[in-house]
């Protein structure tokens, strides 16, 4: 690692973590726990829709059924209906029941802090296993998602030759490098990333002038020279 390069990446860490401090959405429910469980149903809850859709109904589903036992216990037509705003309430339910059957059958109940043992359970992938191993099994993983993944695209211009960029191991490898290793700023790093992402860095019209880390953005540098 160049100097250059760890300069950069020291400066990238501290500008994010500082920017969601002061920016991020760091009240967000599922972000302010540590229950295995809890984490993952957000991640499942959270494809296919939006941060403000999931906020609205998690607390409810969480205070209804709060254990994998208790959610694969429960009525089907109550859990569709608490689900139904973030849509495809049918494919949601059928997944968490499938999920929680098979953490109560395989894992007695406990959501596993192996990333092998994680990536068993369906529907869980790599971002997914990652995203408990961080928030709740002290491991300072890196959540890389497509969002992430366009951050790190433009900031340091490293590109995945991969038609689907989230399955390139050398893309992991680099992001996990990025990570800081105190586990409280690596949750702060990576949720900074994501709203980042979210927020400024967006896919199309980003608001690069109120950028924190514009000053170091590779991207930003193009921009400003075409």
């Amino acid at each position: 690692m160049s100097r250059e390069f760890s300069e950069k990446l020291r400066e990238f860490q501290r500008a994010v973590v500082e920017w969601y401090r002061r920016c991020g959405d760091r009240f967000l429910p599922w972000r302010r726990t540590s229950d295995p469980w809890s984490v993952l149903v957000a991640a499942f809850l959270l494809r296919k829709t939006t941060v403000s859709q999931v906020d609205k109904i998690y607390e409810e589903l969480m205070k209804k059924y709060p254990t994998p036992k208790a959610l694969l216990s429960a009525d089907e037509e109550e859990l569709k209906e608490l689900l139904r705003p973030l849509g495809i309430e049918n494919q949601r339910s059928r997944h968490l029941k499938q999920l929680a059957e098979r953490i109560e059958r395989e894992f007695g109940g406990k959501v596993p802090c192996s990333k092998e043992e994680l990536k068993e359970l369906p529907g869980v992938g790599d971002y997914i296993a990652a995203e408990v191993l961080l928030a709740s099994c002290g491991v300072p993983e890196p959540l890389l998602d497509r969002n992430m993944i366009r951050v790190i695209e433009r900031v340091f211009g490293v590109k995945s030759e991969k038609k689907r960029p989230h399955t390139d191991p050398e893309i992991w490898s680099f992001a996990k490098s990025l990570v800081p290793e105190n586990l409280e700023e690596a949750k702060q790093f990576n949720y900074g990333v994501l709203d980042l992402a979210r927020k400024v860095c967006r896919a199309r019209k980003p608001r690069c002038s109120v950028c924190p880390v514009k000053s170091i953005c590779a991207y930003y540098e193009r921009a400003k020279k075409a």
